[in-house]
């Protein structure tokens, strides 16, 4: 669900086209929240469309996760099922992924479902492609997946589909597949606007003058993450003031600190970096710090780890989802 924080702030927005989850106003925030921290919680608008997808050229339409409700009668169809689910993860080296498997998990389980295996492919395209099959083999019912690398991958994801398999996906659809047809749905955070959300606070916190960069996955049809660098740069546009030096790509995010150490190298008049997701966003801290040079991070996605980054005023801004939800 949509949600947005700042203490140093973290914003949240779901532009997912099914999920069961509780909403925001059901959950009873702790006495101790002061009240400025609860209103940055509030949902931010939903984006009306997301991934481009055949059918849907300019995006598929976005429906807010809250929207599905399952029947007394449904639930029991389910119970009766004793359907089989397995998740074919693109890494676990984060706590989104975590929060993501227990999220699924436990959800199913209320259902009777049971997860029959959950894949890591350690952000290898090659390992995912061989976990999916090996899950296509062990005929679950359903597979819930978030793709690597839509293009290279689409067709070990059809062979999917084509077995009878229904599909969900989180985040990115592979290319070329129909919604409704070949998958089931793709549930994803907003993530244009979360990045959208910790730029501009980059940028505010800057006075809107000043250099930055930004600190992305290499794929750029990796829709979630290149969502989440346009968000980043139509922020950064809104300041006349604000230039970006860079646009620094890495392959997997341990490849992060060589790239924003060449980034801050090549740009030393740059004040701040937007990192596309947490994890390399902790590893430009690290960069930033071996060189002495004193900059502002801002980044998607926090989990226990890189809270500590929030609390230590190492990220100042993060736009985050609600994973498990």
């Amino acid at each position: 669900m949509p949600m947005k924080w700042t203490l140093a702030a973290i914003a949240l927005a779901v532009a997912g086209t099914c999920a069961v989850c509780a909403s925001a106003a059901d959950y009873k925030w702790p006495d101790n929240i002061p009240p400025e921290a609860k209103a940055l919680m509030e949902p931010l608008p939903l984006s009306p469309t997301g991934q481009s997808v055949p059918g849907y050229p300019d995006g598929a339409p976005a429906v807010s996760a809250d929207t599905l409700k399952l029947s007394d009668e449904d639930i029991a169809k389910l119970k009766a099922g004793k359907f089989t689910a397995g998740l074919v993860m693109h890494t676990m080296d984060a706590g989104w992924p975590h929060l993501q498997v227990i999220g699924i998990t436990s959800t199913l389980e209320s259902f009777g479902i049971q997860v029959v295996g959950t894949t890591d492919a350690k952000f290898n395209v090659g390992q995912q492609i061989s976990d999916l099959e090996q899950m296509i083999a062990r005929k679950p019912d359903v597979i819930f997946s978030i793709p690597i690398d839509p293009k290279s991958e689409s067709e070990a994801y059809k062979k999917a589909a084509a077995a009878g398999i229904k599909l969900v996906f989180l985040d990115n659809v592979p290319v070329d597949m129909v919604p409704g047809k070949d998958y089931v749905s793709v549930v994803a955070a907003d993530n244009e606007k979360n990045a959208f959300f910790a730029a501009d606070e980059l940028a505010k916190a800057l006075g809107g003058k000043g250099e930055v960069g930004i600190l992305t996955l290499v794929y750029d049809y990796y829709y979630s993450v290149a969502a989440r660098k346009v968000g980043a740069q139509k922020a950064f546009a809104q300041y006349p003031d604000i230039k970006v030096d860079a646009i620094g790509t890495f392959t997997s995010p341990e490849k992060a600190y060589e790239v924003a150490t060449s980034m801050l190298t090549a740009n030393p008049d740059m004040k701040g970096i937007f990192v596309a997701w947490d994890t390399p966003a902790q590893q430009t801290v690290a960069a930033a710090k071996t060189l002495g040079r004193d900059i502002i991070v801002t980044t998607n996605d926090i989990a226990a780890d890189s809270a500590v980054n929030v609390a230590r005023g190492e990220f100042l801004a993060v736009g985050a989802q609600q994973p498990y939800d």
